[in-house]
């Protein structure tokens, strides 16, 4: 009775994501110390990524840091602190925490559908706002 959570419910909430090298997005539980996530990947210094602005230097956590809930890291190669943050960099934390938001489309078209709705296959065509490339060079004589 009464109106209190239980311990198991809020434990559940209890993680943080790191970006990995490759820019992968996983999930760590809490509590974790900067240490343990750096002795996992060795070479990699870990970074809070709202201090990653594009422009401003690298900044390391210290190794008796404890990683907080909800927020998301970086692992960073050592020889890049105190680098500055690249528009590349950024778009690979970009990249990573977007990845996992994309709903998945799983409808189709299927030809019949579209031919017994009366719509006429398009064949050769390329559907889409994408123009094709084509080449604009000329071509050499030879001469013999």
């Amino acid at each position: 009775m009464g109106n209190g959570t239980s311990s198991s419910v809020l434990s559940g909430n209890r993680i943080a994501k790191v970006i990995d090298a490759q820019g992968k997005l996983r999930k760590v539980e809490l509590p974790v110390k900067a240490a343990e996530i750096m002795l996992e990947e060795p070479g990699h210094i870990i970074s809070a990524v709202e201090e990653l602005k594009r422009g401003r230097r690298v900044v390391a956590m210290r190794a008796d840091d404890e990683l907080s809930v909800g927020k998301v890291y970086a692992l960073v190669p050592v020889g890049r602190v105190h680098c500055r943050v690249t528009d590349a960099d950024m778009g690979v934390i970009k990249a990573a925490c977007c990845s996992g938001k994309k709903k998945k489309s799983g409808g189709k078209v299927l030809p019949d559908v579209m031919v017994a709705e009366g719509i006429p296959p398009v064949s050769g065509y390329r559907i889409g706002s994408c123009r094709p490339w084509i080449p604009v060079l000329e071509s050499i004589p030879e001469v013999l």
